[in-house]
Formats: C-alpha cells, structure tokens, sequence
C-alpha cells in the first residue's frame, strides 16, 4: 500500500508539504521505506545501510520499489528462531530488543507516517486512495 500511495505523488510535486515545518512528501515517502529497510536490517543482525546515496537522481517511485523488494527479502530470509534472537539496537532504539520487538517497531513507525503521507496524497489532491485489504498476495 506504501507503494501505492508514492505513486500517486506526481514528478515534480516532491517538495509539497502541508505546513512550513511539515516535511516534505518525497522525504517523507523516502523515510518510511528507508526505514523499514533499516529497522528490518536491524532484527536481521545487520547493520544499517542505506541503498541510495541522497544525492541518487533515481526517481522516487523506482526507490520505494527497490528499497520494498530488498525489505521483503530479509524478511523473507528470516527464520522462527531469528525471530527471538537478542539483537544490540542500542545505537537505534536505545537498548537491546528481540528481532520480533524490533519488526513491532518498524511496524508501528510505519502506520505512524503511512497515515501522514495518506494525509498529503489527499492534499495533493487525490481520492482514489488505496484502502487497506488482505488481497493474499
């Protein structure tokens, strides 16, 4: 769904932002799916790591599909037991966390900033918003 609402955010309507000290929409779709990736590297026992540098001209759209395609292949590597592994999240969250609490982390920061970007897309004008379902895909 993430990637359903980037990509309704139309070129060159990137900067928008609904209040001056609001951030902007493709930093705020770049930082969900970036942090995904980084919380889901974490509970993998790996260290954080950013696939483009912010400099990458890559259009935003094509980052959040890669960056997606990456978050699903370690979530995907991970086993059950993986997922009570103690993992050090001091540097990120503070102290040592299991995977599970970690994904339960990257879970709610992404709801949290989900539902701004909802609010922007609608800014921007769009309502035909993607709704939440179980497609069992």
């Amino acid at each position: 769904m993430t990637n359903d609402l980037i990509s309704l955010i139309d070129e060159g309507k990137e900067d928008y932002k609904p209040t001056k000290t609001s951030m902007e929409v493709g930093k705020l779709a770049n930082h969900i799916v970036e942090s995904s990736y980084t919380f889901v590297r974490l509970a993998a026992d790996q260290s954080p790591a950013k696939l483009f540098d912010e400099n990458d001209d890559k259009d935003l759209k094509s980052k959040a599909s890669t960056y997606t395609q990456e978050t699903e292949k370690l979530l995907t590597s991970l086993s059950e037991e993986d997922f009570d592994k103690t993992i050090d999240a001091t540097n990120i969250l503070g102290r040592e966390l299991s995977a599970e609490a970690i994904l339960q982390s990257a879970l709610e920061h992404e709801i949290h900033h989900k539902g701004q970007l909802f609010i922007y897309v609608r800014e921007l004008g769009h309502t035909d918003l993607p709704f939440f379902t179980s497609r069992g895909e």
